[in-house]
């Protein structure tokens, strides 16, 4: 069990930050004090070699790798398969957690059933025996778990049907577009989009699923990042992930080389 599922098994809220590439970041977010890492294939350059590099060195100091892999929800269609090859493929290198931006609930159901899927040979784990080949097919549900991203019109409609497929554990709500979706862009504390995430909270804690969900872009220093988290976790939110790592060091590092210069003209 890795820092994330620690994390919620004692009641905590888990905290992550994405990457959009470097494996040399990891370290430092773990000093840091967060409990995942979220690789971003989606919108970034990131490979796949990269990728592992990212996920090896997570594994070393202890996070959570969480990945989101390409797709597009918008325009992609409601019955198209195709992220599923990358759902598989990130999930045959051992990475525990693998998200994709989802449009329908037939997608989720066909990415839940490739994290059952037994080939792990990316980490060069290969069965050797029927009594091996078994064991891989009835590993710990913490070692592959699919979380369905959920930003599109198409999948908040389906939500209720998300929610009740067998084998989800988490169910991300992707801020930024999701309140776009419900026609309040980039107002993340608009009344109506907390109206939604309670509802779906609700729902979710009826299955003993966690729901997690993004900081959002519009919170840019400590105080109200703080203040922002505190609230997600008031209204159910048992996981945040906060910004981009390069996200955080401009916030953080524009007002702070602001007063450098500042006092020193």
């Amino acid at each position: 069990m890795s820092r994330l599922f620690e994390r919620l098994g004692a009641g905590e809220m888990a905290l992550g930050v994405w990457l959009k590439g470097g494996p040399s970041w990891v370290p430092t977010i773990a000093r840091a004090g967060f409990d995942f890492v979220r690789p971003d294939m989606m919108f970034s350059a990131m490979d796949w070699r990269e990728l592992d590099h990212i996920h090896r060195a997570a594994q070393g100091v202890g996070l959570t790798t969480w990945v989101r892999v390409p797709s597009n929800p918008w325009l992609g269609g409601t019955e198209s398969l195709q992220v599923t090859v990358d759902v598989q493929r990130a999930f045959s290198l051992g990475i525990e957690i693998v998200g994709a931006s989802i449009a329908s609930a037939a997608q989720v159901r066909a990415c839940v059933e490739v994290a059952r899927d037994w080939h792990r040979s990316g980490t060069g784990e290969y069965p050797n025996s029927n009594e091996t080949f078994q064991a891989m097919n009835k590993k710990n549900a913490d070692v592959a778990v699919f979380v369905p991203h959920v930003e599109a019109g198409t999948a908040i409609r389906e939500i209720d049907e998300i929610i009740a497929i067998d084998g989800i554990r988490i169910v991300m709500l992707a801020m930024t577009d999701l309140s776009k979706a419900l026609g309040h862009p980039f107002e993340y504390e608009h009344p109506e989009v907390w109206r939604v995430l309670d509802s779906i909270v609700e729902k979710a804690a009826r299955r003993n699923i966690a729901i997690a969900a993004n900081m959002g872009y519009d919170f840019t220093t400590h105080e109200r990042m703080r203040d922002r988290v505190g609230r997600m976790r008031e209204h159910g939110v048992r996981i945040c992930l906060m910004q981009g790592a390069d996200n955080m060091l401009e916030n953080f590092a524009k007002p702070l080389l602001g007063e450098i210069r500042g006092a020193a003209s």
